[in-house]
């Protein structure tokens, strides 16, 4: 084995010291199984929300689009809003109609 410069024998000397580890986890399993229902509940949730977003709560996207093009010449937002549900709602009163 090599030997060492005085100055850095304490160094070396301190670096080979071993390090007592836990083998015991603190992490309880019950504790994991809550935190992985719960996050996999948050995820079920925003992907409904977004779900949901999309529906527009039951009216096609392509129809909201088609109202809000319609009513794109009305100056005020509230206008603009009451023409597109205006819109929207003839054309559910015309869908629940074909059924």
């Amino acid at each position: 084995m090599r030997e060492f410069v005085p100055e850095t024998a304490g160094i070396f000397r301190l670096a080979r010291k071993e390090v007592a580890m836990n083998p015991q986890s603190n992490v309880n399993i019950v504790t994991m199984l809550v935190v992985a229902a719960l996050s996999a509940l948050i995820a079920i949730v925003l992907l409904s929300a977004v779900a949901g977003l999309f529906l527009r709560y039951g009216a096609p996207y392509e129809q909201v689009a088609i109202a809000e093009r319609a009513c794109a010449s009305h100056a005020f937002v509230s206008e603009r809003e009451a023409c597109a549900r205006a819109l929207l709602g003839r054309a559910n009163v015309s869908r629940v109609a074909s059924r």
